[in-house]
């Protein structure tokens, strides 16, 4: 049967994640610091104390100051669209000698976009990037940022999972389009095989030599497809997967980048992050360890550690000299950032001047109201403790997700749009 069927689909899906997960850190374990690991500086970085860290300064393997990019231009007149905070960000990353960065970028600071124009300037001085992220919505959304950055880009992915907006940039549509001329010559030879092998029926000599054409032409076929399949994604400038993508053989193939970026890492479980970190140089995690974490069902898992993103492990590693905080939020009126700031942000959040003030009812055919000019409503809704009568109880989602819902809140947030 069809529910069946997705059982057994979804079975699959998940022993694949766990065989690639477990892959990448049988792998991190037998050749992380190995000297012919392009990651050395990576791994000793993540794993490694004092005396690792003067061992990579000492061989000259490491720097960790900004890199001066704006001598060179790359930055260019674009430079001054980025406050303090971003341009750091900026120029830290760019530091080919920097294993390892991480990037804290709370809500609104601009991550996503300044990701895309680092990636842009890494390109430009010489590098080949991998990106990645741990849910394919969040690939999808880097893609489009980098569609009209002039970037060779390509999407690896399962066709099924990638969003029609950047199907066009995935692996098969651009191998599609390349094979396209040698698919219609293939396909009229095809034909004409088949059609002769109809009037040769009674002749076996005959009809094995065009089975044996047939097998020859699909051979040839298969090995034009590989060629160019190869082809597109070494002259990538870019190659965008989710993490657990990042282990395709393809990828693999191709060889190592100079510079892995995972982004929304703090969402992600720490084994699949070593999954496209050990193809790269060094890399960059970008994230918010104060939003979503990892999802974790296990409660074994839980305490052995998984709970734990890497990009929250590597922001306290080394005096935090591997972060660096993105603190300009330009998306939320300053009372609601305000708030966020200090309870989780220790009131390092800032709001612009663009937004600061910004309210509702500034808005064109917006009708003034007290809810259209309040910038901030926090209601308790603990129970019993809240102040609102009514249910707004948590409940497991029966799917087996393990995701939670609340109807109760949900109706609230309802209620105050409609009005």
């Amino acid at each position: 049967s069809r529910i069946l069927k997705t059982g057994i689909l979804a079975h699959s899906s998940m022993l694949m994640i766990w065989q690639r997960n477990c892959e990448a850190l049988i792998l991190l374990q037998r050749k992380g610091l190995q000297k012919t690991n392009a990651s050395i500086g990576v791994v000793a970085t993540l794993f490694g104390d004092k005396e690792d860290m003067t061992m990579l300064e000492q061989n000259n393997l490491t720097d960790w100051g900004e890199s001066a990019i704006q001598d060179n231009g790359l930055l260019g007149k674009n430079k001054y669209d980025f406050d303090a905070s971003q341009s750091q960000a900026i120029t830290l990353g760019l530091n080919k000698k920097r294993p390892v960065l991480v990037i804290q970028g709370p809500p609104g600071t601009g991550k996503t976009g300044l990701l895309s124009y680092l990636i842009k300037c890494a390109v430009r001085q010489g590098e080949r990037v991998l990106v990645t992220a741990p849910s394919n919505a969040a690939v999808d959304n880097m893609v489009e940022k980098l569609s009209g950055t002039g970037l060779n880009i390509v999407r690896v992915g399962n066709p099924a999972r990638i969003s029609p907006s950047v199907s066009s940039r995935s692996l098969g549509e651009l191998v599609k389009r390349r094979l396209e001329k040698f698919t219609q010559e293939f396909q009229r030879k095809k034909s004409n095989l088949r059609k002769d092998l109809k009037h040769c029926i009674q002749d076996d000599s005959l009809a094995a030599g065009i089975r044996q054409l047939l097998k020859k032409l699909g051979k040839n076929f298969r090995k034009k497809e590989n060629e160019i399949i190869k082809e597109v994604l070494s002259n990538a400038d870019v190659v965008l997967s989710t993490n657990i993508g990042a282990a395709d053989p393809l990828i693999k193939e191709i060889g190592f980048f100079d510079l892995v970026i995972i982004d929304e890492a703090g969402q992600a479980i720490e084994p699949s992050c070593w999954i496209p970190i050990l193809r790269g140089k060094r890399c960059i995690l970008a994230g918010d360890q104060h939003q979503l974490a990892p999802v974790i069902l296990s409660r074994e898992a839980m305490q052995g550690g998984l709970g734990m993103s890497l990009l929250e492990r590597a922001s306290s590693l080394h005096d935090e000299l591997l972060t660096t905080k993105l603190t300009m939020q330009y998306r939320m009126h300053e009372s609601i950032a305000n708030w966020a700031s200090n309870e989780m942000y220790f009131g390092l959040l800032k709001s612009s001047p663009s937004v600061a003030s910004c309210l509702l009812v500034d808005y064109p055919s917006i009708q003034e109201t007290w809810i259209t000019r309040c910038a901030l409503l926090l209601l308790d809704t603990r129970m019993p403790y809240g102040s609102l009568n009514i249910d707004c109880e948590e409940h497991l989602d029966l799917a087996g997700t393990g995701s939670f819902y609340n109807s109760g809140e949900a109706d609230i947030v309802a209620q105050h749009v409609v009005n």
